[in-house]
């Protein structure tokens, strides 16, 4: 194995250790059927093969061009010169665009796979939820601790008027670890 091939597997495994990245997600990203065309684009566009290839067209298509515009002057308003205009390709911006649309049709899937996944973004609103939840709870004698409690059972889909006393103070303490409900009040201006 070449060299730079033996510091970019070290980096690659590095990354992954690192935890800087989400592991499966990558996993499931290169187990994609697609990945492999991504692949190939990206080495397409980072080797430069595609740019010269465009660039071929396009020394045609500014050749044939440059001989209409020699030989029957036409104003640039032409609807045929104006074809020949547009057909120009920049060798850049189209390499990018392709795999973008992979990365795209990659991206839709995996998001469409784990749409109903638990720690995928819930379709609800959870300000809402709170709202609806603050508004339930909401009176001048309510208990904080209780209103908290009603949001996260409604978070987790969780039926609080089910739960039994045992369960219901077993939440509270694990709620009172959450670093969201920790200090509710806020203490700025206070001595």
């Amino acid at each position: 194995m070449p060299l730079s091939s033996r510091r970019s597997f070290t980096a690659w495994i590095e990354l992954l250790k690192s935890g800087l990245v989400d592991n499966s997600l990558l996993c499931e990203m290169a187990a994609h059927p697609d990945f492999p065309r991504l692949m190939a684009d990206l080495e397409i566009y980072v080797n430069g093969i595609a740019g010269k290839q465009v660039q071929s067209a396009n020394a045609i298509v500014e050749t044939v061009s440059a001989t209409i515009v020699k030989q029957h002057n036409p104003g640039l308003t032409d609807p045929q010169l104006r074809q020949l205009i547009a057909a120009h390709i920049d060798d850049d911006s189209f390499c990018r665009y392709v795999i973008q649309q992979d990365i795209n049709g990659i991206a839709l899937d995996l998001r469409e796979a784990y749409k109903d996944d638990f720690f995928s973004d819930p379709e609800d609103n959870p300000l809402e939820d709170f709202l609806q939840t603050s508004e339930e709870t909401a009176s001048p004698d309510s208990d904080p601790e209780q209103a908290a409690l009603a949001f996260i059972c409604k978070r987790l889909k969780l039926n609080l008027k089910k739960l039994s006393e045992e369960e219901k103070k077993w939440m509270k303490k694990i709620a009172q670890k959450s670093d969201l409900l920790k200090n509710p009040n806020p203490q700025r201006g206070r001595k």
